[in-house]
């Protein structure tokens, strides 16, 4: 009886000092970086974009990210850079045409703090590429305005229009003054009329900020 209770004594003992492998691993992995993440303030990005015209849309549109673009909005630096595709994360305007075509700007906006890090640098541009329009149809107008990017709950601005120093790069066969920016917005859109060597070029617009730096 008693060497029954000594062996159960030191079953209990031992029960308590043997922690499974997995319990192990979840402890040391406490520090989650979907948990980190979940934590991070958000860093939003919005502007305000309006579609018209033509038929190809946002077809050819895309907002990128990139954590190495240096500066200077040339064939060089841009192919250089790594880009990341972030315009699923925005739910873009649809295309205004005929009757419809009533100029209406529509505000988007997507969080990208999950691809940043404090004190790191960044760049946004936006790209558009319009096809051969005897063959994909007419090229469409893309206009963004109040772009910025806030951070926090209570929406602290760290990039607005003009603090983005805008950058045009343009390739492709373009009739003077078509993608372009001012001091209230960017302008995005392909060739018109009917010169066939106008309407077939392809043609691709970049407009790229200065690289920013994520703030504390």
């Amino acid at each position: 009886m008693i060497l029954k209770k000594i062996i159960a004594v030191m079953f209990v003992v031992g029960s308590m000092l043997f922690t499974p492998a997995h319990s192990l691993d979840l402890i040391n992995n406490s520090s989650d970086p979907k948990e980190e993440q979940s934590q991070k303030e958000p860093v939003l990005i919005s502007f305000t974009m309006n579609v018209k015209g033509g038929t190809q849309a946002t077809s050819g549109f895309h907002v990128l990210l990139s954590k190495d673009f240096k500066g200077g909005a040339t064939a060089k630096n841009i192919n250089r850079a790594k880009w990341i595709d972030i315009t699923d994360r925005f739910t873009l305007p649809k295309l205004e045409t005929g009757d419809e075509e009533k100029s209406t700007f529509t505000k988007v906006s997507a969080d990208i703090s999950d691809l940043l890090s404090s004190g790191g640098t960044y760049t946004i541009a936006f790209q558009q590429v319009v096809k051969d329009q005897t063959v994909h149809g007419a090229q469409s107008q893309i206009r963004i305005r109040n772009f910025e990017i806030v951070k926090g709950e209570a929406g602290k601005t760290l990039v607005d229009h003009t603090k983005a120093e805008w950058e045009l790069f343009t390739k492709g066969k373009f009739r003077p003054n078509r993608p372009n920016i001012s001091t209230s917005q960017i302008v995005l859109r392909g060739n018109h009329g009917k010169t066939l060597d106008y309407l077939q070029a392809e043609t691709e617009a970049w407009v790229v900020s200065k690289p920013q730096t994520l703030e504390d």
